[in-house]
């Protein structure tokens, strides 16, 4: 017969440790992935979010992170806040407000904060297609042919007709007093500028079309923008409808905070000190030095060209447009100058790693270099993204393994090893196909991406 004391020891409520809470959202990932297309979506809608509002590389699916989200949430009810270290176009963080979190992102792009900016906004400007028609027939109707850009070898990228019209819808957007409506108008424009310059659209690197091709395109920006305002300022109504209806928006507001800002992920400590630490991790890095993967930078060039720095972000460098390669040689791998890691310490943090550095030749700026060189800022990333999380927080990667010399480098391994050395322990890693994601088919280094491991960690309390 039980005593009274042990007859209250079995009333009590048993103690819910974090491993119970890994393996709870372990089953919950493994129920909701039975379905092999659950994660991979063949079938998606284009436009959710405000999705598309720019053609960024390499896009997440914002539904594939909303079921993310749903199962971590459905687990770990406490997270108020979201963190993404490598914005892009911010969809981690739309992901995020339809669940009413506080969402933080930083990217080393000043085309990808102001986009993000644009989709993260607390408050917008509902009566923006309205106030893009003006701006179209603002332009249209300047007869001015001053060239609104400084760049070099301009007439490269741009028919003389087309820097005209792109010039004159510069101008109208600059007498907009609201920076929430420059800040869209100024995306739009980027898409313009993508859609009507000279480069091709087939790849991200900066390829001019042939002469006789270019002499045939009969293009209006001032057309296409109209257009595009349209469907974006569609794009935003849905979205902002779908907060509302999410009980996400009150007085027209959205509920939680917004910042989204420039900088490295290699320091990010310096500058998240205000709002760190976070409560989740939610991402997609870079699957390799930007030169020979996705080239981020070079696919924001132009664009960048046409849009007011100061109404991006405080931080932003127009030193960025210094050349066409400067972003991407700013970014993870693209400078052997910056601080990082060194060699020694990144391999031993991961033998799979170094036995993959190890296979390949060591010849100066080989495959060999580019990897060591990015994994080792791509290493000190971490180190400091780890340090702006709280502890047991869970963090979600969303990687891709690259070729290198016709190897793939296992990218979700070495960073599952990397994590675990920085007192973090991976709860389980997942598998999606990837249908719709438009990769760089012609960069012979990533394209064989047709998979992309996502793997859920968590950080250790120490």
């Amino acid at each position: 017969m039980m005593t009274p004391l042990a007859q209250c020891d079995a009333l009590r409520p048993a103690v819910r440790t974090q491993e119970d809470v890994d393996a709870e959202l372990l089953k919950l990932l493994e129920t909701k992935g039975a379905d092999p297309d659950f994660w991979s979506l063949k079938d998606r809608d284009r436009s959710d979010s405000a999705h598309r509002i720019f053609q960024y590389p390499a896009m997440m699916v914002p539904l594939v992170q909303r079921r993310l989200l749903e199962a971590v949430l459905e687990a770990r009810p406490d997270v108020r806040s979201i963190y993404d270290p490598f914005l892009g176009s911010g969809t981690s963080l739309v992901s995020g407000m339809h669940f009413g979190l506080d969402v933080y992102g930083n990217d080393i792009n000043p085309l990808a904060v102001l986009i993000s900016r644009v989709r993260t906004a607390r408050t917008i400007e509902f009566s923006i297609g309205a106030i893009a028609e003006q701006v179209a027939a603002t332009a249209k109707a300047d007869g001015r042919k001053t060239i609104e850009t400084a760049m070099a070898n301009r007439e490269k990228w741009f028919q003389p007709e087309v820097a005209v019209e792109l010039s004159r819808l510069r101008r109208a957007i600059r007498t907009c007093d609201n920076l929430w409506v420059r800040r869209f108008l100024w995306v739009t424009l980027a898409e313009t500028v993508r859609l009507t310059s000279n480069d091709r659209t087939s790849t991200y690197k900066l390829h001019a079309r042939p002469a006789e091709e270019i002499a045939k395109r009969a293009l209006s920006p001032i057309a296409v923008f109209g257009e595009l305002a349209r469907e974006n300022a569609s794009s935003f109504s849905t979205f902002r409808r779908r907060l509302g209806e999410a009980k996400q928006i009150k007085a027209f507001k959205y509920v939680g905070e917004t910042e989204v800002r420039v900088g490295d992920t290699r320091q990010v400590l310096d500058y998240w000190s205000d709002a760190a630490p976070f409560d989740l991790l939610m991402t997609s890095p870079p699957y390799g030095d930007n030169l020979t993967t996705v080239t981020y930078g070079q696919h924001s060039y132009l664009p960048l060209h046409w849009i007011d720095f100061k109404d991006i972000d405080p931080a932003a460098d127009i030193a960025t447009l210094r050349t066409t390669q400067e972003i991407d040689r700013r970014s993870l791998g693209g400078a052997s100058g910056n601080a990082a890691w060194d060699e020694a310490k990144l391999l031993e943090a991961s033998p799979k790693l170094k036995r993959f550095a190890d296979g390949l030749p060591a010849k100066p700026d080989d495959g060999r270099s580019r990897l060591i060189r990015f994994y080792r800022d791509f290493g000190a990333s971490l180190d400091s993204i780890v340090g702006v999380m709280k502890p047991d927080s869970y963090m979600i990667w969303t990687v891709g393994n690259r070729n290198i010399a016709g190897q793939q480098v296992p990218t979700n391994l070495v960073l599952g090893e990397l994590l675990e050395g920085l007192n973090c322990k991976v709860v389980t890693t997942l598998t999606r196909r990837i249908h719709h994601k438009r990769m760089p088919d012609r960069n012979a280094s990533s394209a064989t991406m047709r998979e992309e491991k996502i793997l859920l960690a968590r950080k250790v309390e120490s």
